[in-house]
């Protein structure tokens, strides 16, 4: 059973959940959501209005083992089972529970890659959503995610944000930063702060926010066969048409169509895996 902290105010308001550790290797949300815990059991903060739940790993025996997962993606899987057969299904049906429960959901990660710049996964904006992403210092906003996905029978999308959307609630998804970089719990922290103080559910007023840009994902790449990207790629940087972005082994390439910004390459993606995502900046 999934370790879950709440704290209710007296006043009725929004029910917030914030989620770590998704993927067993990714910490800085698990590290971030106990620090803010602390505070809250010790009293140094209280909820004003509505509650505030915390589970900081959400993926226990992956987390333990510091790997992604068990036995499969739990942000592709998250939605009822009546008979889970893996662990990480068993863990889906327990989180259906608590995000069908809460009004706006924060998943918080962090990325494999070194370097890697914070976003925002807004993947069903609504107006509560934009006010949270508004409220945060976090430059990029990332959205099409769910009509990436419709477009690949491949790969099913059963995420935080799916589950969430299918029950009628907000939620966004924080890519605080690499793995390894104390700033990426930094990052998390300061996404449950700006989350709640914006909210009003804590005392005071966010950060002054940053400029935000809108990245609209135009197509994601499937690895189909062995084969290498032709350099290191960084999540969000920019890509120039008729630029090559990856070689096969049989000497075939992917040349960039259009100028783009690279999303969340993995270098070292399996075949048929997710490999590397497409995006434009919209006009703001």
């Amino acid at each position: 059973m999934l370790k879950k902290y709440t704290f209710n105010s007296d006043i009725n308001g929004y029910q917030v959940l914030f989620l770590g550790a998704i993927h067993g290797n990714e910490p800085c949300g698990s590290q971030a959501i106990f620090k803010v815990v602390e505070k809250f059991a010790s009293h140094s903060i209280f909820p004003l209005q509505g509650s505030v739940s915390f589970i900081p790993i959400c993926n226990p025996l992956a987390f333990e083992r510091n790997i992604r997962q068990i036995d499969e993606n739990l942000n592709r899987i998250i939605r009822p089972y009546a008979l889970p057969q893996t662990y990480e299904q068993h863990l889906a049906v327990e989180l259906v529970e608590h995000i069908s429960s809460a009004d706006i959901i924060i998943d918080l990660h962090s990325t494999s890659a070194p370097a890697a710049e914070p976003f925002i996964f807004s993947d069903y904006p609504d107006k509560l959503a934009d006010q949270i992403a508004a409220a945060q210092n976090i430059k990029y906003i990332i959205k099409g995610w769910p009509q990436i996905y419709a477009d690949h029978n491949t790969i099913q999308d059963f995420s935080t944000g799916n589950c969430a959307h299918t029950y009628g609630k907000t939620c966004l998804t924080v890519e605080c930063g690499y793995n390894l970089d104390p700033l990426s719990i930094q990052t998390a922290y300061h996404v449950i702060m700006n989350t709640l103080l914006s909210l009003g559910i804590l005392e005071g007023y966010p950060s002054l926010p940053v400029k935000q840009y809108n990245i609209i994902m135009d197509k994601l790449y499937i690895k189909t066969q062995s084969g290498r990207l032709s350099q290191e790629f960084h999540n969000l940087d920019k890509i120039k048409q008729g630029q090559t972005i990856a070689i096969y082994q049989d000497g075939t390439s992917i040349i960039c169509p259009q100028d783009s910004y690279m999303l969340l390459p993995k270098a070292d993606a399996k075949v048929n895996d997710e490999w590397f995502y497409l995006g434009h900046l919209q006009n703001n």
